[in-house]
């Protein structure tokens, strides 16, 4: 009798079981790679721009797969798409963990992975909404949110501790072992029987994956060839792409913007004939949707610039290793943990957007303390509670953004809403890696061109000769392995030797301090246009009769 309780009791929570440990992987995931990128650059022998490359395509790749997964989810069922997508994820991170190059790794995980997880999201969450009612529905999401935070908190020190004591490789490794847990879960969840939907759009689904990944890889490419005119070729076959003298990355994104448009021309003409589109255009006219989608894409591009540019300084100006990276990035992580579950629990009379304001500032005063503590002596007490703090702030906004966001929408539009939200969201930390992260790079490159002349004695160099130097430069770093880097200065005189070394390690510091204050004003940017949400309480929030 005690086994068919226990039975039927898994049998009951088996979708939560399954779609828990399935956020959780996808979480754990992402939250490792910023830790690797030191280790993943010296076992690959290639250079920061490629994972910043791999980064900003993965982010690309979910962001461009979120709304057709969504409607394939309606179409098919949810629990086949979920388990579909983690068998992709599976392969992906199977493919990452042994590939012998960055190309490699680029297919892996930042293509195929990231399609599986699109395909999971939401899934996930329309499981639990059709698996669960009432009470059981509420406490499904609170242990879902605890998956989600737990990962995040674990996810930077795991990778950290198998990066030191095995390889970057083994803690990606043993990601396949959740999914087959997460499999076994979903082998006892029943699939929901529905109606036939519409077919499925293809021309949307073509329109706005092209679209998207135009705008990224311009934006991914802007650093290296130029944020409008063409700083070096941009080569197609043997003939230079340069239209007008402008750059390849910005002919992209205005390609990018394009396709979008004739998107948005396609789904209302779509619309107007009774044809279900990939997105409903309609959806971005509401107030706080729009103005949600807004804070929640700059939100996760300064999240996802001070998780590239944060790491690549500790790993590349202080020499940590990934174990110690992961420890630093560990009062972040319980920030979000701490107060995104705290956040979570107020009172119905505080409103969700004064919590996300609230954030929001805390955010910002965290962001100006770990700018204050920027230093080549950086200690750690001084670190940490300037993260908690970004973190925590951070944890407000994550708590409450989505409710806000997701509060005038009706109950029909609702995953497409989430499926907009998430893509949002997604092109936020494709940018933040991409533009911020190039503009790290560009300034460090600059400053280790303009160190070098001073040290010689050629202050005052002519604009275009210093333009060439930072690219001989960037070309140079591609080429060169640490050890060889070590081996080039200890042929040197100890007085260049250590100046050369000084060099480097200032331009990381200041390009660091310059890139945390372009974050801070995206976060100014973000309370600016908190403002703009409707004052009226969301629906889910809304007083009852005695109250």
């Amino acid at each position: 009798m005690t086994v068919g309780l226990s039975s039927t009791l898994l049998q009951s929570w088996a979708a939560l079981l399954a779609v828990s440990l399935g956020i959780f992987t996808i979480t754990l995931d992402g939250s490792m790679m910023p830790v690797a990128i030191g280790s993943i650059v010296d076992d690959l022998n290639t250079q920061i721009a490629f994972v910043q490359a791999a980064m900003a395509l993965h982010s690309l790749v979910m962001a461009a797969t979120y709304l057709a997964a969504g409607k394939l989810a309606l179409r098919f069922g949810e629990k086949r798409i979920f388990v579909t997508g983690a068998l992709i994820f599976a392969t992906g991170v199977v493919v990452a963990a042994v590939s012998p190059s960055i190309w490699v790794l680029l297919l892996g995980w930042s293509m195929i992975k990231p399609i599986g997880g699109a395909m999971m999201i939401p899934a996930a969450n329309s499981l639990i909404v059709l698996n669960y009612d009432g009470q059981q529905r509420t406490a499904a999401f609170g242990i879902f949110s605890a998956f989600v935070a737990a990962a995040a908190v674990i996810g930077p020190v795991w990778m950290g501790a198998m990066a030191n004591l095995l390889s970057w490789r083994w803690a990606f490794a043993c990601e396949p072992v959740l999914i087959v847990l997460l499999l076994f879960f979903a082998s006892m969840v029943s699939e929901v029987a529905r109606e036939q939907k519409a077919p499925f759009d293809g021309v949307g689904a073509l329109l706005t994956f092209t679209g998207l990944a135009l705008l990224v890889l311009g934006a991914t490419l802007a650093g290296e060839f130029g944020w409008w005119g063409a700083r070096r070729p941009f080569y197609v076959g043997s003939e230079v792409f340069a239209p007008f003298g402008l750059s390849a990355a910005v002919v992209f994104m205005l390609g990018g913007a394009l396709v979008l448009l004739a998107y948005a021309a396609w789904a209302e003409w779509r619309a107007r004939n009774d044809l279900e589109p990939l997105f409903h255009i309609r959806i971005l006219r509401g107030r706080s949707f729009s103005v949600g989608a807004v804070v929640g894409f700059f939100f996760q591009l300064a999240v996802g610039a001070l998780l590239f540019v944060l790491p690549v300084f500790l790993q590349s100006a202080l020499f940590l290793d990934a174990l110690d990276t992961g420890l630093m990035l560990l009062p972040y992580t319980l920030g979000i943990f701490v107060f995104a579950l705290s956040a979570s629990r107020l009172p119905a009379s505080v409103s969700p957007v004064l919590v996300i304001r609230i954030g929001l500032i805390v955010m910002l005063v965290g962001g100006w303390w770990v700018l204050r503590t920027a230093s080549l002596q950086l200690e750690l007490s001084s670190l940490v509670p300037a993260l908690f703090c970004f973190g925590a702030g951070a944890g407000m906004v994550l708590a409450r953004l989505t409710e806000v966001t997701l509060s005038e929408v009706t109950p029909s539009s609702l995953g497409e809403a989430t499926g907009g939200d998430s893509t949002g969201k997604e092109l936020g930390v494709a940018f933040g890696v991409a533009v911020l992260g190039s503009i790290f790079l560009a300034l460090m490159f600059g400053r280790v061109v303009d160190g070098y002349f001073d040290f010689h004695g050629e202050a005052g160099v002519a604009q275009p000769d210093r333009d060439a130097a930072v690219i001989e430069l960037e070309d140079w770093a591609a080429r060169v392995t640490d050890d060889q880097w070590t081996a080039f200065l200890d042929q040197l005189p100890d007085t260049t030797g250590h100046a050369y070394e000084a060099i480097v390690a200032n331009a990381y510091l200041s390009a660091y301090q310059d890139t945390l204050q372009v974050i801070l004003g995206v976060i100014v940017v973000m309370i600016l246009v908190s403002f703009g949400f409707s004052r009226k309480t969301p629906a889910s929030e809304e007083p009852g009769p005695n109250g």
